[in-house]
């Protein structure tokens, strides 16, 4: 799972401290760019300050929109206890609507805008950073039929969105189908491949949920080439099994025409091709307003709203 970081830069060192600490018991970590120098920006016109700024909002707004969790880290500052700044504050409120945890390093500080803090319902460690992995102990736990870190976190990130925190837990199976399933019908079949052997894998685990992610290829119209689809299945415990399927984006033609015959799906496409770290093609030809995450994310809150 990945946490985001949040606090002034006058901070930045014990930032770093507790991004160490989170790093060791397996979290991947984002922080604010050390980019934010103070000398710097005093040094900037107004116009260049407000570009920066700009840039740094978004960049870090950005991490947030990856993340399943912020840590609010709100040491003394201008001699207030557990001091949250304005930009801080902004940033804990697009988490609040993204309905992440919100984990405060210190108790919630006496400042004019303390009642909006207490409405987030921040949960706060009192410098305790132990107290997230316990949190996370907690709650119930969701077994996905998958390693992907993009659809681990699109599950944890959905199911927090329909309002059910919970703990993600890969447990990869196979879908007995193409690495990229070429219609509606085998990307179906795979998902429920997957599904089956989930459910046969954890008897003895006793999930709370179980959840498949299976992306595939939907023909919607001979005029057109091939879309992006993503098929999810998720159960509760004992009960009915959900269902959804969301049609996407329309593929070029030169992505899907080396598929299979030089590569195995998009994914690795792009690893092989452009480099990318992700298995997601969206990026590539949308001028990176569109990523994998984004869609798959949908896809699952559409069939955990139902839950």
């Amino acid at each position: 799972m990945k946490i985001s970081i949040c606090g002034s830069m006058h901070h930045i060192d014990g930032i770093e401290e507790a991004q160490a600490i989170l790093e060791r018991q397996g979290w991947e970590v984002e922080t604010p760019s050390r980019r934010e120098n103070k000398k710097v920006l005093s040094e900037m016109s107004r116009d260049e300050l407000a570009d920066e700024k700009d840039f740094l909002i978004s960049e870090h707004l950005e991490k947030i929109r990856h993340s399943d969790a912020v840590l609010i880290y709100n040491e003394e500052k201008r001699g207030v206890d557990g001091y949250i700044g304005g930009n801080t504050l902004m940033e804990m409120a697009f988490a609040y609507a993204q309905n992440l945890e919100i984990f405060l390093f210190r108790p919630i500080p006496e400042m004019s805008y303390t009642d909006e803090i207490l409405g987030m319902k921040p949960i706060v460690l009192n410098g305790d950073i132990d107290a997230i992995a316990r949190h996370y102990e907690t709650l119930p736990k969701t077994f996905v039929s998958s390693k992907s870190p993009i659809k681990l976190r699109a599950v944890s990130r959905a199911m927090r969105h329909a309002g059910i925190r919970t703990t993600v837990v890969a447990k990869p199976t196979e879908s007995n189908v193409s690495e990229q399933p070429k219609n509606i019908e085998e990307t179906y079949e795979g998902a429920l491949n997957r599904q089956n052997a989930l459910k046969a894998a954890t008897k003895t685990d006793a999930p709370d949920y179980l959840a498949t992610v299976e992306s595939g290829l939907y023909q919607v119209h001979p005029n057109h080439n091939s879309f992006s689809s993503t098929l999810v299945i998720i159960e509760k415990a004992g009960g009915p099994q959900k269902v959804g399927v969301n049609v996407e984006l329309e593929y070029p033609r030169e992505m899907t025409d080396k598929v299979p015959s030089v590569y195995p799906d998009l994914g690795v496409l792009v690893q092989e091709e452009y480099g990318s770290k992700l298995k997601d093609p969206f990026p590539y030809f949308t001028n990176g307003k569109v990523d994998r995450l984004q869609l798959v994310e949908t896809a699952v809150f559409n069939v955990a709203a139902q839950l």
